[in-house]
Formats: C-alpha cells, sequence, structure tokens
C-alpha cells in the first residue's frame, strides 16, 4: 500500500472524485518533475531516479534503445566496456543482440554462426510502454553518476591528498567548480556514490576496500508486459499502474572491480504475449535475469530466472533487503551475501591469509539467523566464528597453529558443527611472502637505525588503525613474539613488550635503548634472536584478531644483555655458539649436493625452471634489492627441499657467473659481494612443515638468515657462515632438456627435431610414464579466425595446455578471448579453481605436487610457469591469443639416464668413449618394422609424444605410440609436412587410449562448433600457395623481409594472414631455440679453487670452468707459497699446491732465523759429524785416548817424558800396517808390566805410556 496520495495526502484516498483512479495528467507532469518517484509506492530500496535527480529517459516507443558512452572503462565477465545500449526489455547489452522468438538459450550455442550478445538482463522480455489514455506512465529512466576527484581533499582512506587545500586549489578552481557538475544524464554527486559503496560494502564481503568512483542507474519504471491492451480509460490509471514491473540496475566501478545490483520493486507479470503468456503469466519461458559474458563466455543466472517463479526477486534477497541482489562482475560472477540452499560454497575475505594466524576472515555462504552458532573449519583446525548479520560472520585464523602453505580445504556450519554443508578454500601464505599489516620503517637518513642493526637509537613502526577496530578509544599493546627451534621442536611465544595500552593512531615510534625489560621473558635472550611485531587490543586475547609485521632479528632488543652476557665480542660469541651448534648437527649437504647441484651460468639457470626458481628478494625480474646477496644480479633457489628440508641458492654475477663462497669468504668483500649459499631451511618450508627444520619461512630465518646476521652483520667474521655455508658447485651439475611447441604451431624436440604439425583437438604434448613418473602434458589445438580477405584458416593454434604428473593437482592454462586480455592474458585453473597471480603474495602459489608462479614484473597473466615436485617444468606464454609452450625435463626422464650407452648408442657420430660410431647409418638401415616395436616400443622409451623421444637421438623423435618412426627434413618440404601431419594425428587424445585432463565447461575460444568437426577442415602443407590468395594484402618480399626468410615465420603469415601472429613467432622461435641451446648445453666444471686469506684470485668471474687459467697473486704486504697457476682441464685441476700468502715482515723474520738455524745446524752437523769420527778412532785405537790423569812416576820409564820432545819421523804406510799387525799378535800377560790407564771423565786428556 502506499504511503502518500499524489496531493500529499499520507492515508490515500481514491473515491474523492466522483470517478475512482481518475487522474489529471497535469499533476502527473508535476510529481515527475517536482517529486520524488519512490514516495508514491515506498520503494525506498532503490537509488533515487527521475527529473528531479536529472534523469534522463528513452524515447516512449517500441524497440527503441539508446547508446550511451561511459566516460570510463567497466570490467564486466572479463571484457572491459566503455558503453552500453539500455533497451526497454529490460536489459542493458555491450553488443547488438538477436531478438528472436523466446526460449531463450545462453550462451548462445550456435556461436560464433550466430550471435551471442554480452548484457546484463534485470528482467529480459518483450515489454512495452504503457498508456493511461493518451498519457504514458512508462518509463525508463538513467543517469551516470561521476566522483568529482580533482578538487578532492581526502582520499578513500581518509589520507590528506594536499596538506593546504587554498595553497594549491585555488590555482585551478574558478566560480563554476564550486558546486558539483549536473546535466541530465550525467551528474556528479559524491554523497550517492558513497551510499552506492556502503552498500556494496555491507552486502559482500571482500569489498572493504572499494569505492565506487562512477555509476550507472537505470530505472525500468512500470513497464507492461508485450502485448499487453492499452488503457484507454484515464479513470483506470490505479488498476493499470498495479499491473506493471518497476526495477533497477545500478553499475558501480572503480574500473578495476566491478559490481551490480539489482532492486526490484513491483513484479506483477512474469512473462510476454510472445512467449505464449496469457495475461502476463505462464508461457514457454518467463523473464530471465542474470549476466550473459557474450562470444560464448558463459552465463549466470539469478534465482527463479526463465521460470514463473521469477516474480519471487521483489520478496527475497542475497543482502537481507527484499528486492535487492548483489554480484560482482568484473572477472567472474561471485554471488554476493548469503543463500538459502542446503548446500553450496562459501566465500572468504581475504581469499588469503599468513600461516601464523590471528588475521580476520569474514565467510559468507548460508543466509544466517539471530540464534545460529557459527563454526569454520580451516584445514584441521576448527574455530568459533561471530554472526555479523544474516550474510556475513566473522572468524579469526589460529594462531600458532597452522603451519602449512598452499591451498586448504574451508568448512562452515552453522549448527555449532553438527553439519558442514558449506565448503570453500583457503590459501596460506607463508609468512615470508605475507603482506604485513605492520610496517617497520628504515629511516633512510640515519643507516643504522634499521630494523635489522643492533646499534638502533630510534625505530617506528606504523599500521592501519581502523582494519585492526573502529573504535576510535580503544587501546593496543605492542608486543615481540620470538621464534625458536631445536632439532625437533619449535616455539613461537611472546618475549617481550614495547608498548602496553597505547593509542591506536596508527604510528609509534620508540628507542630501543629505553624499553622497559621488566617483562622480558626469563632468558630469552639465551634461545630467541628474531620473530616478529604483533598488535592487538588491549584486554583482549589472540581471538579477537592481531597485526603481524615480518620477520625481523630482535639485536636492537638483546644487544644489552648480550653484551652484559657475552662481553665486548657479543656478536662474535653468537657466531660461534651457532658454529659449534651448526656442525653437530646432521650434514644436509651431503644431500644437497649430488641431487642439486648449482647450474654453472646464468642461461642455465633460468632455463632450468623446473628445478629452480628466482630467490625472494634477489630476483632481476622483481625484488633486484639482493639485501642478503650484493653483487649479484639474480638468485635462484631449488623448487624442492631435500629430505633432510634443506634447500639449494645459486647467486650470478652480472656477467652471468656463478658466485661462489670460496671467493668471498673475507668480510671486507661483503659490502659488495655476498654469493648464495645452500640452506639448511629450504625458505618455503617442506613436508610435513610443523616440525623443524620444515617450518616455513621460520625455520629458514632461524638457522640461516640470523647466522648470516649474526656472523656478517654483527660480528664482522663472515668466514664462519661461509665455512658451515658453502655454495655448491656444479660439477655433478646436468642440465634439462627443452622441448618447443609454438606458432601455428611448430615444434622443437628433446633432441633438436624441428617439424610442423597442423592438428586440431586434444593431443599428447609429451607423456613419460616409468616406475617414478606418471608425466602427461596435454595442448588443445583450434582453428584461428578468418584472415583479413574472409578466407578459412587451414591451420591450428595451440589454445589450451593441461598437465599432470603422478598424483598431483591437474594444471590447465588457457588463452583469453579477443577482447577478454586487458586485465588477464590467461586463465589458469587448477583443480576446477580458477587462480589469479597478480598480487605480490599470490605471485607464487603452491599446490599438491606443484608450483606455480608468474614472474614479477608479469601482472597480466601472459606467462606462467609450471613446476612439479620432480623437476619437470612447463613455461607458458601468450601472444596475441596463441599459446607457446616449453617443456623442461630433469635427466632422470631420459631413457638411457639409467643405461650405458657405449659405443652402440646412436646419438652422434661419437660414443660416450670418444671413438667415432658410424651407428646412424646402421641404425637406419637395419631397423624393421617389428625391430621398431621392440626397440622403440614401451619396454625402453618412457618419454613420448609430440615432443618426441628423450634419449639424445634425434633419429627417432618422431616415433608413433605402434613405435612406426618418421623421419624428416628441415626445412620441410610439402611431403614433409604430410608425413608429420600423419604422426601428430596418432598422439590424438580420443579417451580410449589416454584421458583428457581437459574440463568439458571450458570451450575453445575461437569457434567451438568447427572444433571438433574434422569433415571440412584440411590443413594446408604447402604455404607458399597461399601467397596468390594473399598477393592484394602484402607481398612475398614483403613477407621475407619481415621474416627475415626465417621458414616458422613464412609459414604463419601465410596461413593466418597476420602480421602480428607472425612476428610473434619469429620473436619466440629466436628467444626460446637461443635459450635452449645456451641453456641445455652441458658445461665442465672443476669447482672453485680456494682463495686464502691475503690471496688474489684472477679472473674474478669465470674461474670455474673448462679451459680457465686461474692465476693467484698475492697483496703487496704478503708473499706467496703455492702454485700459481692452475688449469681447469675436462674437468679437473692440473696438479699443484695450494696457493696461500704469508706477511712480508714474518716472511722476512722467518728468512733470517732460518738462515741462522740452517747455519748453525750446519755447524752442529759437521761437530757431530767430527766428534762421530773421533769416537769412532777411540773405539778403534783405544791407546789413543787423551786423559788428564796424572801418572805415578815409578811407573813411567825416565825415557817416556822426552818421547814427546823428539820428533818421529814420518813413516811409511806399509810400515805403519806392519807395526799394527806386529802390535796385534802381541797378548798381553797377567803379570806384564803394562799399565792401562784409568777410565775416567778426563781420559781424553790423559797421555797413554
Amino acid at each position: 500500500m502506499s504511503t502518500i496520495d499524489l496531493f500529499g495526502n499520507k492515508n490515500p484516498i481514491f473515491n474523492y472524485m466522483p470517478n475512482p483512479g481518475h487522474v489529471d495528467p497535469s499533476l502527473l507532469d508535476q510529481r515527475e518533475k517536482y517529486m520524488d518517484l519512490r514516495e508514491e509506492e515506498g520503494w525506498w530500496h532503490l537509488f533515487p531516479y527521475g527529473p528531479l535527480y536529472n534523469d534522463a529517459n528513452l524515447l516512449s516507443k517500441p524497440h527503441h534503445d539508446r547508446q550511451i558512452d561511459f566516460d570510463f572503462d567497466f570490467p564486466f565477465y572479463g571484457f572491459r566496456f566503455n558503453y552500453t545500449m539500455i533497451y526497454p526489455n529490460g536489459m542493458l547489452a555491450f553488443s547488438d543482440p538477436e531478438f528472436i522468438q523466446p526460449p531463450y538459450t545462453f550462451p548462445n550455442p550456435r556461436w560464433p554462426e550466430q550471435k551471442d550478445a554480452s548484457f546484463i538482463a534485470a528482467f529480459y522480455a518483450d515489454q512495452i510502454f504503457q498508456f493511461v489514455g493518451e498519457r504514458g506512465i512508462s518509463n525508463v529512466w538513467y543517469r551516470i553518476i561521476f566522483r568529482p576527484r580533482a578538487f578532492e581533499t581526502f582520499d578513500e582512506w581518509g589520507s590528506p591528498l594536499m596538506n593546504d587545500g587554498n595553497q594549491y586549489n585555488s590555482m585551478f578552481e574558478t566560480a563554476r567548480d564550486r558546486y558539483e557538475k549536473k546535466m541530465w544524464g550525467r551528474v556528479e554527486d559524491t554523497y550517492l556514490l558513497d551510499n552506492i559503496t556502503m552498500a556494496i560494502r555491507e552486502g559482500i564481503i571482500g569489498a572493504n576496500g572499494f569505492r565506487a568512483d562512477y555509476a550507472v542507474i537505470v530505472t525500468w519504471e512500470r513497464m507492461a508486459y508485450g502485448g499487453a491492451p492499452k488503457v484507454t480509460q484515464v479513470n483506470r490509471y490505479e488498476e493499470a499502474k498495479r499491473w506493471t514491473n518497476t526495477y533497477q540496475v545500478v553499475l558501480a566501478t572503480d574500473e578495476i572491480r566491478s559490481y551490480v545490483m539489482f532492486n526490484y520493486a513491483h513484479i506483477n507479470w512474469t512473462s510476454s504475449n510472445t512467449a505464449g503468456a496469457l495475461q502476463g503469466r505462464g508461457g514457454l519461458q518467463s523473464a530471465i535475469a542474470g549476466f550473459n559474458g557474450g562470444n560464448g563466455t558463459g552465463w549466470t543466472p539469478l534465482p527463479y530466472s526463465g521460470e514463473g517463479r521469477v516474480i519471487k526477486l521483489k520478496e527475497f534477497s542475497n543482502v537481507g533487503v527484499p528486492g535487492r541482489w548483489l554480484f560482482r562482475v568484473d572477472e567472474e560472477i561471485i554471488r554476493g551475501g548469503c543463500s538459502n540452499e542446503s548446500i553450496g560454497y562459501l566465500t572468504t575475505a581475504p581469499i588469503a591469509a599468513t600461516m601464523i594466524g590471528g588475521v580476520y576472515v569474514n565467510v559468507s555462504g548460508p543466509c544466517l539467523r539471530g540464534g545460529d552458532v557459527v563454526k569454520v573449519i580451516f584445514d584441521e583446525y576448527q574455530v568459533d566464528c561471530v554472526r555479523l548479520n544474516m550474510h556475513r560472520a566473522q572468524c579469526v585464523l589460529p594462531v600458532n597453529r597452522m603451519y602449512k602453505t598452499g591451498l586448504v580445504n574451508v568448512k562452515m556450519s552453522r549448527d555449532g558443527g553438527q553439519s558442514y554443508p558449506y565448503v570453500g578454500t583457503f590459501y596460506l601464505l607463508q609468512p615470508a611472502l605475507a603482506s604485513p599489516a605492520i610496517k617497520l620503517i628504515d629511516n633512510p637518513r640515519e643507516p643504522h637505525n634499521n630494523w635489522r642493526s643492533a646499534n638502533a637509537t630510534r625505530l617506528r613502526l606504523e599500521w592501519a588503525p581502523y582494519n585492526l577496530t573502529n573504535d576510535i578509544n580503544a587501546m593496543v599493546d605492542i608486543k615481540l613474539m620470538g621464534y625458536w627451534e631445536d632439532t625437533d621442536d619449535h616455539v613461537f611465544e611472546e618475549i617481550g613488550t614495547i608498548a602496553e595500552r597505547t593509542s591506536n593512531d596508527g604510528s609509534y615510534e620508540f628507542d630501543p635503548r629505553t624499553l622497559a625489560r621488566t617483562t622480558m621473558l626469563f632468558d630469552s635472550w639465551r634461545r630467541y634472536s628474531f620473530g616478529g611485531v604483533r598488535i592487538s587490543i588491549s584486554d583482549t586475547d589472540e581471538t579477537t584478531g592481531v597485526f603481524w609485521s615480518k620477520l625481523t632479528p630482535f639485536g636492537w632488543y638483546f644487544r644489552d644483555v648480550w653484551e652484559y652476557e657475552y662481553g665486548r665480542d657479543w656478536a662474535l660469541e653468537l657466531c660461534q655458539d651457532w658454529f659449534d651448534y651448526d656442525g653437530k648437527r646432521v650434514n644436509f649437504a651431503m644431500d644437497l649436493e649430488p641431487f642439486l647441484p648449482c647450474p654453472c651460468t646464468f642461461d642455465q639457470a633460468l632455463l632450468d625452471l623446473g628445478r629452480y626458481m628466482p630467490l625472494f628478494g634477489c630476483d632481476r625480474d622483481g625484488d633486484a634489492s639482493c639485501e642478503y646477496n650484493k653483487g649479484a644480479q639474480h638468485c635462484v633457489m631449488s623448487v624442492a627441499a631435500t629430505w633432510t628440508g634443506a634447500g639449494q641458492v645459486c647467486c650470478y654475477d652480472f656477467e652471468g657467473w656463478l658466485m661462489h663462497s670460496d671467493d668471498y669468504e673475507n668480510a671486507a668483500h661483503l659490502r659488495f659481494f655476498s654469493p648464495g649459499t645452500a640452506m639448511r631451511a629450504h625458505p618455503m618450508g617442506s613436508f610435513p612443515f610443523k616440525r623443524p627444520p620444515y617450518v616455513p619461512s621460520l625455520s629458514n630465518f632461524h638457522t640461516d638468515i640470523m647466522a648470516y646476521e649474526k656472523c656478517c652483520k654483527w660480528a664482522g667474521a663472515c668466514e664462519f657462515y661461509f665455512w658451515r655455508r658453502q655454495t655448491s658447485g656444479c660439477q655433478e651439475y646436468i642440465p634439462p632438456v627443452a622441448g618447443i611447441a609454438y606458432g601455428d604451431p611448430h615444434f622443437v624436440t628433446y633432441d633438436g627435431t624441428r617439424y610442423t604439425f597442423q592438428g586440431k583437438g586434444y593431443y599428447i604434448l609429451s607423456m613419460s610414464k616409468d616406475p617414478r613418473h606418471d608425466f602427461h602434458v596435454q595442448i588443445r589445438m583450434e582453428q584461428p579466425p578468418r584472415t583479413d580477405w574472409n578466407q578459412e584458416v587451414h591451420a591450428s593454434v595451440i589454445t589450451g595446455v593441461a598437465a599432470r604428473e603422478n598424483q598431483s593437482d591437474i594444471v590447465q592454462v588457457f588463452a583469453r578471448k579477443e577482447f577478454r586480455r586487458w586485465r588477464y592474458r590467461m586463465d589458469v585453473v587448477v583443480n576446477g579453481h580458477y587462480r589469479f597471480f597478480d598480487t605480490p603474495e599470490l605471485k607464487m602459489q603452491r599446490f599438491k605436487g606443484v608450483t606455480i608462479r608468474s614472474p614479477e614484473r608479469n601482472h597480466n597473466q601472459s606467462e606462467i610457469h609450471v613446476m612439479f615436485d620432480s623437476g619437470a617444468g612447463i613455461r607458458v606464454a601468450e601472444a596475441h591469443g596463441v599459446l607457446s609452450v616449453m617443456t623442461l625435463l630433469p635427466p632422470d626422464f631420459n631413457e638411457t639416464y639409467a643405461y650405458y650407452r657405449g659405443a652402440y648408442y646412436p646419438g652422434n657420430e661419437y660414443d660416450e668413449e670418444g671413438r667415432r660410431s658410424t651407428v646412424q647409418e646402421e641404425f637406419i638401415n637395419r631397423i624393421t618394422q617389428p625391430t621398431l616395436q621392440y626397440v622403440g616400443g614401451g619396454q625402453r622409451y618412457v618419454t613420448v609424444g609430440l615432443l618426441g623421444t628423450f634419449n639424445g637421438n634425434p633419429l627417432d623423435d618422431l616415433m608413433s605410440p605402434d613405435g612406426h618412426i618418421t623421419i624428416v627434413n628441415h626445412p620441410p618440404t610439402e611431403q614433409d609436412n604430410i608425413n608429420a601431419y600423419k604422426f601428430g594425428s596418432r598422439w590424438r587424445v580420443d579417451g580410449s587410449r589416454h584421458k583428457s585432463l581437459f574440463q568439458d565447461d571450458i570451450k575453445p575460444i575461437y569457434n567451438p562448433l568447427q572444433f571438433g568437426d574434422d569433415r571440412r577442415y584440411n590443413p594446408v602443407h604447402d604455404p607458399y600457395r597461399l601467397q596468390y590468395n594473399a598477393s592484394l594484402v602484402f607481398t612475398l618480399d614483403e613477407v621475407r623481409v619481415a621474416c627475415q626468410n626465417v621458414y616458422e615465420c613464412e609459414y604463419d603469415y601465410f596461413l593466418t594472414g597476420r602480421r602480428e601472429i607472425a612476428m610473434n613467432t619469429l620473436e619466440v622461435q629466436s628467444k626460446l631455440i637461443e635459450l635452449k641451446q645456451k641453456g641445455t648445453h652441458r658445461i665442465q666444471s672443476c669447482g672453485a679453487l680456494l682463495v686464502a686469506p691475503g690471496a688474489v684470485k684472477y679472473p674474478p668471474g669465470n674461474n670455474y670452468l673448462d679451459g680457465v687459467t686461474v692465476t693467484f697473486t698475492c697483496k703487496p704486504e704478503y708473499f706467496i707459497h703455492g702454485t700459481p697457476q692452475r688449469t681447469c682441464v675436462n674437468g679437473s685441476w692440473t696438479p699443484g699446491w695450494h696457493v696461500w700468502c704469508r706477511y712480508r715482515s714474518v716472511e722476512i723474520g722467518l728468512k733470517w732465523m732460518t738462515g741462522i738455524l740452517s747455519s748453525v745446524a750446519i755447524l752442529l752437523f759437521i761437530a757431530a759429524i767430527f766428534f762421530g769420527c773421533y769416537l769412532r778412532r777411540i773405539a778403534l785405537h783405544p791407546e789413543t785416548g787423551i786423559t788428564f790423569r796424572k801418572q805415578e812416576p815409578s811407573y813411567i820409564p825416565s825415557t817416556s817424558s822426552s818421547s814427546y820432545l823428539v820428533k818421529e819421523p814420518p813413516r811409511s804406510p806399509s810400515v805403519t800396517s806392519l807395526q799394527g799387525k806386529a802390535k796385534q799378535k802381541q797378548t798381553p800377560h797377567a803379570g806384564s808390566s803394562i799399565l792401562r790407564p784409568a777410565r775416567s771423565p778426563f781420559r781424553a786428556y790423559e797421555t797413554s805410556a
């Protein structure tokens, strides 16, 4: 019932005139011009409309539409429009629809042969303007609302745009700018846009950061069904208006996100006479309401659409306001509010959060009644949630419990946990990638005042206060949460306080030296050295929601305690404690080196995207600050961890050479160089995640990053760190093999064979099945659009890729339709769920058995990397609706990896021992069909498909499933292309031999009708036959000049008739083939030679690869020892001694000491020889001994003393010998008078008798 009549009476009286229902047409004109049209019926849930609000209207003519230009972009279903066409039939169309007899089917199954318009249907049915007499009572009102941003003083977050508005705005402001501009159909109305914004924020979760900058309001007022009779009697006005429909559509956008709101006021009829209805009811099909993407994209209906129950749209709602329905429509159609279905899907906002927990998560799914008890299970942890309204509940992620990353299941219950009928997904982020709610501000003018420094004197942190609580009087606590782990346990707990009960004003600054240590956890300085800052509302627990900062060292907090306990060398003590403890743990490098060695060069690291990915914080395509890897242009880390949880990190200098820790152990180098080192804990963590050292981010920070902070930055003794964390060499590195599919399409197999295959449908690109791998990659190939001269293109392009390995999730990547590529150029679907990679924290996402990432600077999803746990990788890139695919396989996929090939290997002209072989020719000559089946079948060949067999032998690349081998040449002839087409056709996925990995509901993007029709598809195998058809568009010389005589480019130019596709083929071919040639070539390495203190090694870059000669010198104050030159030959250094250096002063001192000691040693040696000889003489001739004993006079003859005075003449040798013999014959008797000399110390000075 109405609340006011035409004359302002609060209680309408319809019999105030002799003829009840009679109305004066002039009063209707006044009502439309001067009154709010919502008042008469009480339609207050509609937004204001009518002439009073500067609305324009359509002419009251049947089937009359009007196109209006937005002057802004409205994203819808992946497309982007800057216009719309308003139809009186209850729809807004973005392309010309085909009006046919109902029933309607959307999307149009006959597209592209028939039109499939893109539109938003509020109440799509045949409608007419109703008249009472000659006066029309039906209208279609519309207006566009703009936000006057040019002179706003505050942004959408409440921050001032300019400090002094009068200082700058007066330069541009005129008298006409002091009020909002208005014209018919276009107005500036900030207040209305704010009301629309609040309605959207309250009605759909995830819209808290949205602000409507533009809106379009279209209102269909009192529209009659098609075929309704005209009311000729003016006294039947009340009766006529009650058999009409009134509804409204509101489009709101900020040019990134778009929302559509339907407001239904009166629904009194459901279908038209053209649909077979009688008096507006029944018929073949009732009015439809929903969203059609157009061009076969998709159709999303509203509840009751196309049914007789569509009248209920005015009675029910998904946002709690009867008659109101809200949706998000920019990429996918996301339903707002809640649902009354017994089972369904739930949505969360945000869609991802840190695994540490404590984050507010809004959950929407079923409609919640006042007494419902809401519980939600995140992964395996149940939390109690608070009901905020009918369509929203608020939960807090469990704190310090969910140590896991990746996509987890979410379940919602409204009956206290008895049943969980609504399910969804939620992504848990590792702390290093999660966007912190607390910003730790480093002072750029005072380098020591940063959060990583141990000498900070002033630190500052900031946060968004109203995201924590809306209570302006709330007080907050700022705490320190420390992390510590042992070999079997880990702790994350509160260890100290920065501030308690401080105001929630969004910033806090403090001096770490004056912090009170009374709240410090007892003995926390012994175990904790890093953690995070937490802000929570005072006098509450963690279940009320908290803010987290990024992980940061706590040197500024514990320094005073460490200095008191350890002394002035506290940093060195911490470093040595870590050094000793880490040395007692398991040697993780033993498992890391053989299986994950570093790539030798930068080109190899770029190519090996299946086993390596860019390191967080040192990525040349993203964050290239390289805080812990100075001097590196790019670092990579292993995608997978070893069984011990370790990860590999390799860094490359600006010349592309691997940086070794052996070259930069000196602490003086750290300002400019810091190589990558192996890590005990992988930065992304690994299974089972919840125990050390597998905890994502936290274990890595504890075992590796803090060791670098303590030893290298705080203590300046980085040699301790590098002795425990050395750079892995590349001696054992074997590069992956690459297979490429691109263009129209062209293929380069793993072993280098090049051919062209114009298949259409689903095909096996590569497949490997053995006890370790069950690897499948499939592609979708379809015909591109017609040429510029309207000729059918008898060729195909790749538009989809699907892959799976073992029991991993299925990954699908699709090119998007034309005009749907403005924001995302490809769709990524994982197990049926669309995933997007346009935000920094979601650039890398992990799933079951597979990791997917998009390069940091790639914001439109035009390049996707798929990395499986086995090391296999897929690079997918899009250009002009064509996909190029590069598949990379590690060496263990090679058929001959586990077999010794010897002299009989037909891969090249030489065997593995370097002996020349003619096996290639013999292989071709002796192979027969039965032998092919035996040799080339499942007995040996484990990697097959369109990319060929992977065994190093290009002769058997084009092998069909039955073992038949096709050999083609390049550039190919027409017969070569025909043979290649026959080979490729045998790898088609037909459902009998190989199961398709593609979803049926994701249709081809070009022509679904021709996709499965091969009767009219005759691929062209000689492109030069088409040059005459294209001669009116481009010439042969023009093609050859543009393509630089490259066959693949000319092929695509002639067949598609599109220069952009040909140029992309030329670019992709040159880029990927060059990358394949550089990255797949194995390089021998000898490893890095250790640089001793004081030594200088040349050259500084490439000093480890085969053929390099390394020269060692010493600093001027040093002296060199060892072999100064060594050469790397066949993986080994030439023989030589280790080079080491010694101070020259010490060297000179040691030389003098050596000389003196040598001289003394020589003299002693001579004296020893002399003394030895003398002793020998005494032993042989005792009578020659000398003694100092005095002889008795009675025993000595008188003549004996004179014998010393008489000089005896010289004797001849013969005489002497005879006398000696005579003396030997003399035998002394017992009574002899000869006296023996007495034994005494002075015997050497005695005189013999």
